[in-house]
C-alpha cells in the first residue's frame, strides 16, 4: 500500500490522475531506431515516421540528425514478414555509396550521398533490380559488398503468385544469395542477377571472408524455427562464367537442436559464431580448415536472441577483439580480448541492447536503453580508443526528457508460477510527481503479453505504458515460459503447451501483484498483440482473473493459421507450439481461442490492420462474430493501410482511445487520455 502522503501530493483515484503524457505525445513520437551503423564519424540508422509510416534513413555527425534521402523514400523490406537489414553504406572520401530496399516496390536502389557538411542536393536513387512481374514478388535483405566491390550480395526472397486465396506460400517461396551488379545492368536484364549460393529454405547472414575466398551464411528448413536449429554453412568461392559462386558447402556449426543466429569472420580461416549447444547462446570460434568449433566464452547468460529478421547482429569482430552483449534479464555490452580472455564492460548504465549491433575497429553502434532512458542510438568507443559511450540520437548534453517525472521506471521481478517455476516479468508502477492513490486502494493493473511468442519484454521506458502509468495504472509485462533471454530450457517450456503455460504464467504474475497489494484483482485487465493477442484471448477464455482484454491483431484460430493461412516463415510454427495436424487436433481444439470463444464473458476490444498478412483479419473477425452474437460488450477497429503492427499516428491514437474506453467501462473510472 502507499506510504504516508506528502502535503505536496494530491490524493486521487488510481486511473484518473491528470497527466501531460497525452495521446499526441505517444502517437506522434518518432518510431524506434533500428539498424544503426557508422561511416567514419557519421552514425546512421533507420527510424519510422508516425505521420506517414515511412521508414527514414537518418545520419548525424555532431549536430542534429538529418535525413539521408529525400521525402517519399521508405527504407524497409518484407523479408520473413518482419524485415531484414535494409541498407548498406560504403564509405568514400567523396560521396558515400548507399544501397537500400525501397518499401513500396521492394527493389534495391543505389544513391551517392555526400559526406555530412558538404553541400549538395538530396541524392537521386536509381534502381539496381528489375521491377516485379505479376508472376512473382521479390524482396532483398542484408546487403554486403562483394569481394571485388562491383556487386552487392544479399538474400533474395522470391514468392510465386498464389493460385488461390489460401495457397500455401512455402512451396512457392525460394531464397538464394544473389549478386546484384552495382552498375544497374540487372534493371533491364534480370539474368544479370547471379545466384551465388543456395542451401536451405531460409537464409540469413551473408558474409564473404575478408580475403574473398569463402562465403558463410546461416540456413534452416521447415518445420524448424531458427531458435530451434540452424546450420552455419561455409563454401569456397569458385569462378563461374559470370563471376564467383559458392562451391560445395559444408556445415561448420549447428544442428537440429543447436541454433546459430549469427556468424562473423575473424580472419580468412576463422569465424566467430553464437550457438547454444549448452542451452545458452554463447560465443564460439570455428576453424574452417579443421572444421573444429569451440566455446570460447561460456556463461549461463544469453549473448544473442531469437532470429526473427534477416541479418540481425548481437556481436561484432574487430582487430582487437569481439564486442558483444550478454544478459540474464538486464544486459551488458562488453569487449572480449581473445588473447587475455578479459571481458570488459563497455557501456555502464545501459541495460538493454538491440539485435542490430554494428562494430568496426574503434567504434560500435547499437540501439540501447535502460530503466531510465528510452531506447536510442548509442555510439561506443572500442579499444584501443578511450572515452564514454554517448547517445547520438539525442546529444549527450541534451536536457533530460521533459516528461521524466511522469515516466514509470521499470523493475525486473520474478513470480512463483505453477509447480513452483520462476516467471520473469517487468513491473511498471503508477507514477506521478503530483498525485497519489487513496491509502485503502490498490491500482488497476494491465498485464501485458509480448508477441512472438519466442520473444521477450524489455525493461526500459515505454511510451504506451507511460500513458497509463502516469494516470495511476500499474503495468506488468510478462516474460512467460517460452520467452527468450533465459536459456533454451526456459524457451522449451512452451513446446506443445501454447495456450497453457503462457496463460498460467500471466495469471501467476497478476496473482503475485494482487497479494503484494500492488494491484487491484477486481480491476486487472490483459492486453497483447499477435501471439500476445492469442494469450490475451486465452486468458479471457481459460481463467477468471481478468476483467477485460485488449487484443491487437491476434492469432485466434490455430487450425486455420498454418500453411496458406499465414506467411511462409511461421506457417509451420504451430507444430512446435501445439503439435502436428491431424494427429494432435484434440490439443489444437482444447487451446483454440475461437473454439472456446463461448467461454469469453468479459468485455474486450479488437484492433486489427486491414493489410495484415501474418495474422489476417479473419483471425480477429471470428472472435468478434462470437462475442457479438452473444451481446457481449466489445469494440472492433480495423485500420486501412496498416499491417502487422501499427505505424500511423492516427491508428495508434484510435487504438489507445479504445483501450481507455474499455477500462473506463469495466473498471468504473474515467480514464482521460487528453
Amino acid at each position: 500500500m502507499n506510504s504516508p502522503v506528502s502535503d505536496a501530493l494530491t490524493v486521487a483515484r488510481y486511473g484518473e490522475w491528470p497527466s501531460p503524457v497525452g495521446l499526441d505525445v505517444v502517437a506522434t513520437e518518432v518510431g524506434s531506431a533500428s539498424w544503426p551503423s557508422a561511416v567514419g564519424g557519421e552514425t546512421w540508422w533507420c527510424s519510422s515516421d508516425p505521420a506517414t509510416a515511412a521508414v527514414r534513413l537518418l545520419r548525424v555527425l555532431d549536430a542534429e540528425p538529418v535525413e539521408v534521402l529525400a521525402a517519399g523514400w521508405s527504407v524497409r523490406n518484407r523479408s520473413l514478414g518482419y524485415g531484414g537489414r535494409p541498407y548498406l553504406v560504403v564509405a568514400s572520401d567523396d560521396a558515400h555509396l548507399v544501397v537500400f530496399t525501397e518499401h513500396s516496390d521492394q527493389r534495391l536502389y543505389r544513391a551517392e550521398v555526400p559526406r555530412l557538411g558538404e553541400p549538395g542536393p538530396a541524392p537521386a536513387p536509381v534502381p539496381l533490380t528489375p521491377a516485379d512481374s505479376a508472376a512473382a514478388a521479390t524482396c532483398y535483405a542484408d546487403p554486403v559488398l562483394s569481394p571485388d566491390g562491383t556487386e552487392v550480395w544479399c538474400v533474395r526472397e522470391l514468392t510465386l503468385a498464389a493460385a488461390g486465396p489460401y495457397d500455401d506460400p512455402a512451396p512457392r517461396t525460394h531464397r538464394a544469395v544473389v549478386a546484384v551488379p552495382l552498375d544497374g545492368s540487372a534493371v533491364d536484364d534480370p539474368t544479370a542477377l547471379r545466384v551465388v549460393a543456395t542451401s536451405h529454405h531460409f537464409l540469413s547472414g551473408v558474409r564473404p571472408s575478408p580475403d574473398g575466398r569463402r562465403l558463410a551464411w546461416i540456413g534452416w528448413d521447415h518445420p524448424a524455427m531458427p531458435w530451434d536449429g540452424t546450420e552455419l554453412m561455409v563454401a569456397d568461392l569458385v569462378a563461374g562464367p559470370d563471376g564467383p559462386v559458392a562451391g560445395p558447402a559444408v556445415r561448420a556449426l549447428g544442428a537440429e537442436q543447436v541454433s546459430v543466429p549469427q556468424a562473423e569472420w575473424a580472419g580468412p580461416d576463422t569465424l566467430y559464431a553464437m550457438a547454444d549447444p549448452d542451452g545458452w547462446w554463447n560465443l564460439h570460434r570455428v576453424d574452417v580448415g579443421s572444421g573444429e568449433a569451440e566455446s570460447v566464452l561460456p556463461m549461463p547468460r544469453e549473448c544473442a536472441d531469437a532470429l526473427w529478421r534477416v541479418g540481425p547482429s548481437w556481436f561484432g569482430v574487430t582487430a582487437a577483439g569481439v564486442v558483444l552483449q550478454h544478459a540474464d534479464g538486464d544486459a551488458q555490452l562488453a569487449f572480449w580480448d581473445p588473447v587475455s580472455g578479459e571481458l570488459a564492460d563497455l557501456a555502464p548504465g545501459w541495460t538493454e541492447f538491440g539485435s542490430d549491433l554494428w562494430a568496426s575497429d574503434g567504434v560500435a553502434v547499437v540501439v540501447a536503453g535502460s530503466a531510465q532512458v528510452s531506447r536510442t542510438v548509442v555510439r561506443v568507443p572500442l579499444p584501443p580508443s578511450t572515452g564514454a559511450a554517448r547517445d547520438v540520437e539525442h546529444r549527450a548534453d541534451a536536457a533530460p526528457h521533459p516528461l521524466q517525472p511522469w515516466r514509470s521506471v521499470p523493475q525486473r521481478r520474478t513470480a512463483r508460477g505453477t509447480s513452483g517455476r520462476d516467471v520473469h516479468y517487468v513491473y511498471y508502477p503508477p507514477t506521478s510527481p503530483s498525485h497519489v492513490g487513496p491509502a485503502d486502494e490498490a491500482p488497476p493493473l494491465l498485464v501485458h503479453v509480448h508477441g512472438g511468442p519466442t520473444s521477450s519484454t524489455g525493461a526500459a521506458p515505454d511510451r504506451e505504458f507511460d500513458l497509463f502509468c502516469s494516470r495511476g495504472f500499474a503495468v506488468a509485462s510478462v516474460d512467460y515460459g517460452g520467452s527468450t533471454g533465459y536459456g533454451r530450457d526456459y524457451r522449451n517450456r512452451l513446446r506443445h503447451t501454447w495456450g497453457v503455460v503462457d496463460v498460467e504464467d500471466s495469471v501467476a504474475v497478476a496473482a503475485e501483484l494482487a497479494v503484494a497489494g500492488l494491484a487491484d484483482p477486481a480491476r486487472t485487465a490483459v492486453r497483447g498483440g499477435s501471439a500476445g493477442g492469442w494469450t490475451a484471448l486465452a486468458c479471457l477464455a481459460f481463467s477468471d482473473v481478468f476483467c477485460a482484454g485488449t487484443v491487437y491483431y491476434p492469432i485466434s484460430d490455430p487450425v486455420n493459421w498454418t500453411h496458406g493461412h499465414t506467411h511462409d516463415f511461421e506457417s509451420r510454427y504451430l507444430e512446435w507450439l501445439i503439435g502436428e495436424l491431424p494427429r494432435d487436433l484434440a490439443r489444437y481444439e482444447a487451446v483454440s481461442p475461437v473454439g472456446n470463444a463461448h467461454r469469453i464473458d468479459r468485455p474486450l476490444i479488437m484492433l486489427q490492420g486491414a493489410d495484415d498478412f501474418i495474422c489476417p483479419p479473419e483471425q480477429a473477425q471470428c472472435i468478434i462474430d462470437s462475442v457479438a452474437a452473444r451481446g457481449l460488450w466489445h469494440r472492433y477497429l480495423i485500420f486501412a493501410g496498416e499491417g502487422h503492427g501499427f505505424r500511423l499516428a492516427s491508428s495508434v491514437r484510435a487504438s489507445l482511445l479504445a483501450e481507455a474506453e474499455l477500462y473506463s467501462h469495466v473498471m468504473g473510472i474515467s480514464v482521460d487520455l487528453a
